[in-house]
């Protein structure tokens, strides 16, 4: 059951990210034309007819910034499982490799060479997403460098 648990978490919180998004960003975005290649048009917009009467109650830090954190979450609790929560010289690079590129792209912004609004608190949520899992994963963790 516990490995059920371990495995479902980062699945619900990439979910989660991609509600946001799908609920309560613009439709512009390229997404939702591979919705439309995929026949889901009509689901996503029932949802967003549904979530949109709630938009003015949803911070912009979690329309806009919680879903970094939380795909960053995701993707590294999943390395963590995969691993076995061993950090070693052999798999550090696909521990800290996207969050550098995370991180750079969002400095990208900043002196627009990267396409995208920089924002401190997108920083702060991919450092969050990035260090979440390590403090959830403490007690079990395995650094072999």
């Amino acid at each position: 059951m516990k490995k059920v648990k371990t495995l479902l978490f980062p699945f619900l919180t990439i979910l989660l990210g991609g509600f946001i998004y799908v609920s309560f960003r613009v439709e512009s975005l390229r997404m939702f034309s591979w919705f439309n290649s995929i026949s889901l048009s009509e689901v996503i917009i029932r949802i967003r007819n549904y979530t949109l009467n709630y938009d003015f109650l949803i911070p912009d830090w979690v329309k806009f910034s919680l879903p970094d954190g939380l795909w960053l979450f995701s993707f590294i609790s999943l390395i963590l499982i995969t691993w076995k929560n061993e950090i070693n010289s052999s798999n550090l690079f696909w521990l800290i490799g996207l969050p550098i590129i995370a991180l750079l792209s969002e400095i990208g912004q900043s002196i627009s060479i990267v396409p995208g609004t920089f924002d401190w608190i997108d920083i702060a949520m991919y450092l969050f997403g990035f260090m979440l899992p390590f403090i959830i994963n403490k007690k079990s963790l395995i650094i072999k460098l």
